[in-house]
């Protein structure tokens, strides 16, 4: 036996080719335009001052192409390319990607009063909750909104007015809005629509957005050869908009506060791009409500090009999304599981097939908070939130689709999230300073739970193993139900790396007795080491295939799960500062294994602790739960592997010296 088996690192395989760079458009360009000069006359002032003949594009030196702003450059390699984040990790000190500039240019010529004016027209302002897109579709590849007179952003009219026409009362549609174009006598509605701005010049502030999709990343479409990279769009961060219209009569007061009231009722649903994810969202949904729950975590917060941390409410849709793709992908192949995911929540991609989503999610925040939290260099941003998640029905139902399954459904996705796994950037741990409060090297791992539980639906608030199990029955079957609604067949499952199906995934679940009971977050930080004969203990997971490293995703989910029971559930924090919550750094007996011979010897979780460190002064923003928590370790099963995971689920199932027990579901 190899070195490598006896340690069980995995199942290695062969190594992935690099893929070559396709040719760059610009590369492929001859002569597309004429001289810049024409009978001794510039053609224009830009153009002039090139000074010099310069007939092919491919050919202009670029530095030369420097001097041009931006705006007026070709969407190529060696000219401009907003969209494209490059790797700034070797870029000199003060590299600007090709969108910051241009950013950069815009705002910088901007008139600095609003040039809009009011006067004459009835004017609504709208607080938007987080940030609001709205595509001009002037560029190929890149989102930016219509820039309207100084250099301010303007949303067109027509879009306010057909956001409207969707929540206009029946009674007054025909008289505020008119009627639509088609068969019948046109008549013109009383109200016009001359778009939103916004009311002051800090929507230059914070402009630069990422899209960063990785679905197919995180759950291995591939089989590792996956690739994923983000998108620079321009959007403005949570703008307070003059919204303006006017009428062609004389109107009351009191018409005028119902056309108020039926303009903030379209406005829960979006205004502008993306709202499906949660953009251009204003004030809480109160009606045609799916789904709803109340939610609490924390974790490792986002961060923008230039390193500013941010909360982003996308990371909900991602996850319900996810979920979905693994619970489906477990009962059908991968081409329904594609199809039926894109027209629930929505796809533009060729395998998906081009959907406006049945789904469209919001959050309100009742409270968030950045902080940071590491050591030195490792320091990193982390937030803390609670709210309220909503789902709503975004389209009409078509082909067999059911408010009533779908809103179960969507129940069950949540319950599975919320349960086995979490929201945002590593989730697939459990938080660190709350389980394994000596590592203090930098923010690792998410924590959930939910507020007022006993609202939700029945079987979705897990307390047991045989909640879990039944949780993942009653999924499995909904999910089927679906599937049959919409005329899809159940097959065989899709090939990913995650799916939810019995001969794919392993799961195992203890119950923990308090925060310092936590078992498995240890074992991501214990080194594979020989014991004796030369035997590998399959517990120490540290830099394995199975734990997954910063370019390789793991194919094991931990979680530690709150099992309140009948006792009164904390309130959600008033404050990150003042209500921090500290564990106890000492690790004592609760992370001993009893001895034998695979036991390793017990040892403290401080010894990660690097020199010199230091202990944040709030290290934890959630209320913490000092009760008992069902802990939970989810294996994804790879046949390639013949040697550590085999060992793994051996382990677990004999309880890991830790009282582990495997949940059992069919499909």
């Amino acid at each position: 036996m190899s070195k490598k088996n006896k340690r069980f690192i995995g199942s290695g395989g062969p190594a992935q080719q690099k893929r070559a760079k396709p040719q760059a458009p610009a590369e492929a360009i001859t002569k597309i335009v004429p001289s810049a000069r024409s009978g001794g006359n510039p053609a224009s002032p830009l153009l002039d001052s090139l000074q010099s003949e310069c007939n092919l594009v491919s050919s202009m030196p670029i530095e030369l192409a420097k001097n041009v702003p931006i705006e007026f450059r070709a969407q190529v390699r060696g000219r401009a390319q907003r969209q494209y984040i490059p790797d700034t990790k070797n870029q000199s000190i003060g590299f600007k990607s090709d969108i910051e500039l241009w950013i950069e240019q815009w705002t910088n010529r901007i008139d600095p009063e609003m040039p809009f004016t009011p006067e004459g027209l009835h004017v609504v302002d709208a607080q938007i909750d987080w940030r609001l897109i709205s595509n001009s579709g002037i560029d190929e590849g890149i989102i930016r909104p219509v820039i309207g007179a100084g250099g301010w952003p303007l949303l067109p009219g027509s879009g306010i007015k057909g956001l409207f026409r969707r929540a206009c009362p029946i009674e007054q549609l025909q008289r505020w809005c008119g009627s639509n174009c088609g068969k019948g006598v046109l008549s013109p509605g009383i109200l016009r629509f001359h778009g939103a701005w916004p009311a002051d010049n800090s929507w230059t502030q914070d402009l630069l957005d990422v899209a960063h999709p990785q679905q197919n990343w995180q759950l291995g479409f591939n089989k590792g050869g996956e690739h994923h990279s983000a998108h620079g769009i321009v959007s403005i961060r949570s703008p307070l908009l003059k919204i303006a219209l006017s009428s062609t009569q004389i109107l009351e007061k009191d018409e005028w506060e119902s056309i108020d009231a039926t303009l903030r009722k379209s406005l829960e649903r979006g205004l502008g791009g993306r709202t499906a994810a949660g953009y251009g969202r204003s004030g809480i949904i109160k009606e045609e409500i799916l789904f709803e729950c109340g939610i609490e975590g924390q974790g490792p917060a986002a961060k923008l090009l230039d390193g500013t941390p941010e909360f982003r409410p996308t990371m909900f849709r991602a996850a319900i999304r996810g979920m979905a793709l693994r619970l489906f992908g477990g009962l059908t192949d991968e081409t329904n599981t594609l199809q039926v995911v894109g027209q629930l929540f929505g796809s533009i991609s060729r395998e998906e097939g081009q959907n406006v989503g049945l789904l469209a999610t919001a959050y309100t925040s009742n409270q968030t908070t950045l902080d940071s939290f590491g050591s030195g260099n490792w320091i990193q941003p982390v937030y803390y939130t609670s709210g309220q998640l909503q789902w709503r029905q975004a389209r009409q139902l078509r082909n067999g689709e059911d408010s009533i399954l779908l809103a179960e459904l969507l129940a069950h996705l949540h319950g599975l999230v919320l349960t086995l796994g979490g929201f945002g950037r590593g989730w697939r741990r459990p938080d660190h300073r709350i389980f394994y409060p000596d590592y203090l090297k930098t923010p690792i791992g998410t924590h959930w739970q939910w507020l007022q539980p006993s609202k939700l639906p029945k079987g979705i608030n897990v307390q047991s193993q045989e909640d879990l199990e039944n949780l993942l029955k009653r999924a499995n079957s909904v999910a089927t139900l679906w599937l049959t609604a919409v005329n899809r067949k159940p097959k065989e499952p899709a090939v990913w790396r995650e799916v939810l199906h019995p001969s794919r995934v392993g799961i195992w679940v203890r119950t923990a007795t308090k925060p310092e009971d936590a078992e498995v977050v240890n074992w991501f930080h214990q080194k594979p080491q020989a014991k004796e004969k030369g035997i590998m203990d399959p517990r120490d997971l540290n830099k394995t295939d199975l734990a997954g490293k910063m370019s390789h995703v793991g194919r094991i989910w931990n979680r530690l799960l709150p099992l309140y029971g009948d006792a009164e559930i904390p309130h959600c924090a008033s404050s990150a500062k003042e209500t921090a919550v500290s564990r106890p750094t000492s690790s004592g007996g609760a992370f001993a294994r009893p001895q034998s011979a695979l036991a390793r010897p017990t040892t403290s979780n401080a010894a990660s602790k690097q020199p010199g460190q230091q202990k944040n002064s709030s290290p934890v923003s959630i209320n913490i739960w000092n009760g008992a928590y069902l802990e939970s370790v989810v294996l994804f099963f790879d046949q390639r592997d013949r040697y550590h995971e085999p060992a793994l689920v051996r382990k677990l199932d004999d309880g890991a010296d830790a009282g582990f027990k495997r949940v059992r579901f069919t499909n």
